[in-house]
């Protein structure tokens, strides 16, 4: 399976430097504090810098959005790095929607096998 990601650069005042642009256009966000338009973000992003800072690389897997630019199941890593001898955190966000949903469906197919033993699986479908 093919994995699409994304490769954002923000400072530590989260304001977007660059992106590849390979998910989600980023047109107008590009300059711009970025947390407003990413919930998950502005709830870990004050002690991100510093996370990275002890560990290098931050990682979160299963994240569920639902922006309307970005809808599904992702995993973020954030990398401490160096650009024009500033710090800068790396974001990479990868498109892990498939793998998500069909463990969310081999997830379903167990339980319905717990709670009804003697039923065929296929026969709820």
């Amino acid at each position: 399976m093919i994995l699409i990601k994304q490769t954002l650069l923000i400072n530590k005042n989260a304001v977007l430097l660059h992106s590849c642009d390979s998910l989600f256009a980023t047109d107008n966000l590009r300059n711009r504090n970025i947390i407003p338009y990413f919930p998950f973000l502005e709830s870990v992003f004050d002690d991100l810098f510093n996370r990275l800072k002890v560990d290098g690389r931050v990682m979160f897997t299963g994240v569920e959005t639902k922006h309307s630019f970005l809808p599904g199941y992702y995993d973020y890593i954030f990398n401490l790095i160096r650009k024009n001898k500033k710090e800068v955190i790396e974001w990479q966000i990868l498109d892990s929607t498939n793998t998500y949903n069909e463990l969310k469906i081999v997830q379903q197919n167990h339980h319905e096998q717990k709670a009804f033993p003697n039923r065929n699986i296929s026969d709820s479908y």
